[in-house]
């Protein structure tokens, strides 16, 4: 992504910076709002974020959880541990390869990720409401911005 960013960027010398800006600013407001529902349930975004990779998935690699959450190495294995001394999740041999180790959401952390959820689906239809018509293109809009990134 950055190296398109940079593209556009040299190419549009003095356009605006509102779109990052409000981007930046929605992210913000939306990480302080799924924080405030994560603390009613004893969850960090981050730890949210790894429940919700895991919730739809078999046991996934550390390295597959990275690219869904964005998250780095060392806070990743940081969430990781907190959920794992929390019992939400478990750490297993890969079915695939022994040799390497996949993360297991446990049934008390499908539990605690579905008490979550219904918080988490009002605020994105709180969103939706705003973003009205536009909020399937935004959504598919910023899934590409991250889909990029993780590259």
């Amino acid at each position: 992504m950055s190296d398109t960013v940079g593209a556009v960027h040299t190419s549009a010398v003095g356009a605006s910076t509102d779109l990052v800006k409000h981007l930046l600013l929605g992210a913000q407001a939306t990480s302080a709002a799924l924080t405030a529902i994560g603390a009613r349930h004893d969850l960090t975004v981050d730890e949210w974020l790894i429940l919700d990779a895991l919730d739809s998935a078999d046991g996934i690699a550390m390295s597959a959880i990275s690219q869904q959450t964005l998250a780095s190495g060392a806070s990743l294995t940081r969430a990781v541990d907190r959920l794992v001394t929390s019992s939400l999740v478990y750490r297993a041999p890969s079915a695939v390869d022994r040799r390497k180790v996949e993360v297991r959401i446990s049934a008390l952390g499908r539990e605690r990720h579905a008490a979550m959820r219904s918080e988490v689906q009002a605020l994105d239809l709180a969103l939706r409401s705003i973003l009205a018509a536009d909020a399937d293109s935004v959504t598919a809009a910023l899934a590409q911005v991250v889909a990029d990134t993780a590259r």
